[in-house]
């Protein structure tokens, strides 16, 4: 057995490329996921069926699941996405032997260990492959160059949006097969490989623009191509079921020039259209006119789509903002926010909205004879009748009687612990203790953990570059990357 180690440690501040060089004309990079419960059938089908990708990014990373995997790691857990074994094992097999390199940000909390699952799958399968790392970590001030054994990747669970500049150069070092990240924006996966595979600089706004549009269609995967479209009330939304089950996940050919045509799969189901393109461009941006990426902020009010085909669109017209380099970078800030407790239960037939109601009230007094003045701390709602709406529908009696099956549904966030499991108690209760005809109870408690959003402090430097009012901020922190090569013989223990 073959191991090769390289470890590095990098300032955040982002330097010129030094005659970078254009390795092609046009990259090819694909969608594999668009969040953590995507579907890795949907991404090997696309493997299959686009024979040109040079690059499928599998973007699985939130900060609901990045509070999660930080919570997972804290108790003793797997800090990265549990089910990269399942996606690596479906993948790689395809994807090594096209030579597509495979970018993901499900090292999430713990991108080393997620390496080391990877060998360990590619070992299993026979497989040689290098795998690379490019993940945030925390030195300490001497700025000793010597490395520890083991550095600590998000301090008290701490992590930041990086940019695409760890990520090339980790391409420039080591040109995986796999590459691994921490917490970096879900564009700045994808605007990587142009960067290094184009000849892109970080001076070249005009095509880091266009390229985090690019990013930006692509991160979400089948939105784009159909997945959360379809509507049987609009005559232009009402996919069959056939096109629907038969979606295409999306990728992209953008050319050293900045063009960009976002596709899908040749004979694939779903749209691809002005409408999924509009949509998706919209989707998570707060100001149009300023989409802050840590590469660059964009313009995105001069975009515009042109249909070439049913599997085709030509986008164009992003513009670096008026300020377009950011001068701090976005952090998250995992905060204790006490324990949730929760439970439902289902009502159906006459007057199941009475009987709900009076399960509510139940649980409610239950929990103010154990605990006096927790049930403030309950939020109550019954899916089916007022879950979706902004305000409570009151009294209103023929909306209750026209409601044939509900699901209460109760949710408590205590400074405690047990004031938690005492509600999950106490909605249990209601199985002997309620109205008549409920059932399908379920309940549950866990730690409530949020992500608190601050601007990581910054140092302006000035960057002597030929763009003069291109500046990049100095972090005090760092990303470290990676590299084994293995080679496998199937007969090892």
């Amino acid at each position: 057995m073959e191991k090769q180690t390289y470890e590095e440690i990098h300032d955040c501040l982002i330097k010129p490329r030094i005659n970078p060089q254009r390795r092609k004309d046009k990259v090819y990079i694909g969608c594999g996921a668009g969040f953590g419960g995507d579907r890795p059938m949907a991404a090997k089908k696309l493997l299959n069926r686009v024979k040109e990708l040079n690059y499928i990014v599998l973007e699985c990373l939130a900060e609901r699941t990045l509070a999660e995997r930080y919570q997972a790691m804290a108790s003793g857990g797997d800090g990265y996405d549990s089910n990269i074994s399942e996606w690596m094992s479906l993948l790689l097999p395809l994807a090594v032997d096209r030579g597509t390199c495979i970018i993901t940000n499900m090292g999430a909390m713990d991108p080393v260990s997620a390496q080391e699952k990877v060998l360990e799958v590619a070992s299993s399968l026979g497989i040689r492959l290098s795998v690379a790392v490019a993940h945030e970590v925390f030195v300490n001030e001497s700025g000793s160059g010597s490395l520890p054994e083991k550095l600590v990747n998000m301090e008290g669970g701490v992590s930041t949006y990086l940019g695409a500049a760890p990520i090339v150069a980790c391409l420039e070092r080591y040109r995986p097969n796999v590459l691994i990240t921490s917490r970096v924006a879900d564009a700045a996966l994808f605007l990587a490989p142009m960067v290094y595979e184009l000849g892109w600089n970080w001076d070249d706004l005009e095509l880091l623009a266009q390229g985090s549009l690019a990013g930006h269609l692509l991160e979400c995967g089948c939105q784009l191509t159909g997945g959360y479209f379809m509507h049987p009330a609009d005559k232009n939304r009402n996919l069959s079921f056939p096109s629907l089950l038969d979606l295409s996940l999306p990728y992209a050919e953008i050319s050293s020039s900045g063009e960009i045509c976002v596709m899908k799969a040749e004979g694939s189901g779903g749209i691809l259209n002005f409408g999924t393109c509009a949509e998706q461009l919209l989707y998570e941006v707060g100001d149009p006119s300023a989409y802050i990426t840590p590469d660059v902020v964009v313009d995105f009010r001069g975009v515009t789509f042109q249909p070439l085909s049913r599997s085709k669109v030509l986008c164009i017209g992003a513009k670096p903002s008026a300020h377009p380099v950011p001068d701090k970078l976005l952090q998250l800030i995992p905060k204790h926010r006490g324990w949730k407790g929760w439970g439902e239960i289902s009502y159906g037939g006459y007057e199941c909205v009475k009987r709900a109601k009076a399960a509510e009230l139940l649980v409610r007094s239950w929990m103010e004879e154990a605990f006096p003045g927790v049930s403030s701390c309950i939020l109550s709602y019954i899916i089916g009748l007022d879950s979706l709406k902004a305000t409570s529908i009151g009294h209103h009696l023929s909306t209750w009687r026209a409601s044939e099956d509900i699901r209460l549904r109760m949710d408590g966030l205590f400074q405690e612990k047990k004031h938690a499991q005492q509600l999950a108690k106490e909605f249990t209760a209601l199985y002997t203790n309620g109205p008549a005809g409920g059932g399908g109870i379920s309940t549950g408690v866990k730690k409530e953990i949020v992500l608190e959003k601050q601007l990581g402090q910054s140092k302006q430097k000035s960057v002597n570059m030929s763009l003069q009012m291109l500046q990049r901020p100095a972090f005090q922190l760092n990303w470290h990357c990676h590299h084994f090569n293995k080679k496998i013989c199937r007969t090892l223990a």
